[in-house]
């Protein structure tokens, strides 16, 4: 009997201390975890004890201190003791890879990864929130889920026929999302977008950026990435500081992150077939004066886009101060963050998916891009043909105007000559009822094309027919003729605006139907002068 008692008494001694320890486990979670991770999260993955206990010794390394190995194992022991009493059951979903034969040429060749080794921004957020505010709404985040990219892509996929067009058909959804494409889960627009995973689908997402470890060639997205084992073993973040330091996932100083270079891994496009330029961003800004060639006075990319925020254009033409503040919750002030909103000159898909703010952006950096000036020609007299020049002026722009997918992009000069009494002596640039621009206006844009002419699918293309746009610091100078009828009234007012917009109204309208919106046209720069005329 006594030999029982004693039995029993150690059995729930046993029991007592282990569920003190569970106790413990869960108050240390409730109360060190949180520093770094959302609960909630947490709570639903499913490991026994060993599993959980490499995890929260990992993230016991890497705490700083704050976390010792026992207390580490005290949360494992909570966290499998919930795994065991039935409270959590909500399994994991499968990822379904889709092998598919991708030709081994240049572009293509890279290494495969899963889906699950990477780590969903949302994560992120937790100790990033500002940085992740920033991202979320911008042209990275939106990549994949553009529509007029998506109308587009599916589009020209239809014609696409040659092995050469294929391959740049494929090359869009490799950069598009290349978490997607990279892990075999989409191969080109053939496929349904809307099947791919969520992560995947979030475009250029922060745990595939700070993962590019390895650069194979400028341009055409050539370079590799180092993954981990997703949100429970996370890799190294590669990223510009090097004192960071992190309770959540190793860390590492990268030079190539601070660089231009690293812009132009995906921001220099060639067609994936036959190798004709067609974005060439990066290019534009390494052959222009903003490269000296020297890293205290060049001004990489970042310096402009990566300094902009919310009333601070941050061009060429104007200050681009520091953005002091901290990169983490919990990290160390400093004297500049760099900011994520990534502003480029989309005013139209940012604001149809829900950000005004980044839409607001593109505009206030589009006006701060360029200037005009005005030249007069001689004497201006009635009855005669006179003549002004304008003169076009990138101040602002690192690349060319209008840089990127420069065939569809319009930037063009509006002009008006009235006399004193408001007759027209002269217009140009005007937008007509369908919201196209008269066909002699002067428009700042590439002409794809190949052996037939000109064509707008730039898979079909081979060629570039036409180039009229204006180098970083360069500018471009126009000439408009006019008469100066004998019933004019002096002063001349001249009026010149340059206008700018992502894509024409027509091709918004052969791509969405009746669901375009109206594409937004911004007045980038503009002068007002007034001219006097003698009899």
């Amino acid at each position: 009997m006594k030999k029982m008692l004693f039995a029993l008494f150690t059995q729930a001694f046993i029991v007592s201390i282990a569920t003190a320890s569970v106790e413990d486990g869960k108050r240390l979670f409730e109360s060190k975890c949180i520093v770094c991770h959302d609960l909630e999260r947490a709570l639903t993955k499913s490991k026994d004890l060993e599993a959980w206990k490499i995890t929260t010794l990992r993230m016991s390394r890497n705490s700083g201190g704050s976390i010792t190995e026992k207390e580490a194992e005290e949360v494992a022991e909570y966290l499998a003791a919930r795994e065991k009493s039935g409270k959590i059951v909500i399994p994991e979903k499968g990822h379904d890879e889709k092998e598919e034969y991708i030709e081994k040429n240049e572009g293509f060749d890279f290494k495969k990864v899963k889906v699950e080794q990477f780590i969903k921004p949302e994560v992120c957020a937790d100790c990033h929130s500002e940085i992740f505010k920033q991202w979320n709404g911008s042209m990275h985040s939106k990549a994949f889920i553009d529509p007029l990219w998506r109308e587009a892509t599916k589009l020209f996929n239809k014609d696409a026929a040659t092995k050469d067009q294929i391959l740049e058909m494929k090359a869009c959804v490799k950069c598009h999302t290349p978490l997607g494409f990279h892990s075999h889960s989409i191969s080109s627009p053939a496929d349904d977008y809307d099947k791919l995973a969520e992560l995947p689908a979030q475009g250029i997402f922060c745990n595939w950026c700070h993962n590019i470890s390895e650069v194979k060639h400028i341009g055409d997205a050539g370079y590799e990435v180092e993954p981990g084992g997703g949100e429970d073993n996370p890799s190294t973040m590669l990223g510009p500081f090097k004192d960071s330091v992190s309770p959540y996932h190793p860390t590492k100083y990268s030079e190539l992150h601070t660089k231009a270079d690293f812009c132009g891994l995906c921001h220099n496009v060639s067609h994936a077939g036959n190798h004709m330029p067609i974005e060439q961003t990066y290019n534009e800004w390494k052959n222009s004066p903003y490269n000296t060639g020297k890293p205290e006075t060049t001004v990489y990319c970042q310096d402009c886009h990566m300094r902009q925020r919310p009333g601070i254009p941050a061009t060429g033409k104007t200050m681009r101060p520091d953005n002091p503040g901290k990169a983490c919750v919990m990290g160390p002030e400093r004297q500049h963050i760099w900011t994520h909103y990534f502003v480029g000159a989309n005013a139209i898909v940012t604001k149809i998916l829900g950000s005004e703010m980044h839409a607001q952006m593109a505009v206030e950096r589009l006006q701060n891009a360029a200037d005009l000036e005005l030249i007069r020609e001689g004497a201006y007299k009635q009855k005669t043909l006179s003549r002004i020049r304008v003169k076009v002026i990138n101040s602002g722009a690192g690349h060319y105007l209008p840089t990127g997918l420069t065939e569809v992009r319009q930037m063009w000069l509006q002009v008006e000559i009235t006399d004193a009494a408001g007759k027209i002596l002269l217009k140009s640039g005007e937008i007509d009822k369908k919201r196209d621009i008269d066909k002699d206006a002067v428009v700042y844009h590439t002409k794809l094309g190949n052996e037939k002419g000109e064509v707008l699918n730039v898979a079909l293309a081979d060629r570039v027919l036409y180039d009229h746009r204006i180098p970083p610091k360069g500018y471009m100078i126009e000439s408009y003729a006019f008469y100066i009828p004998d019933d004019a009234v002096s002063p001349l007012n001249v009026e010149v605006n340059l206008k700018y917009r992502s894509s024409s109204q027509e091709l918004a309208g052969i791509l969405l139907g009746e669901k375009a919106p109206e594409i937004p046209i911004i007045n980038m720069a503009r002068i007002n002068e007034k001219i006097e005329f003698q009899k």
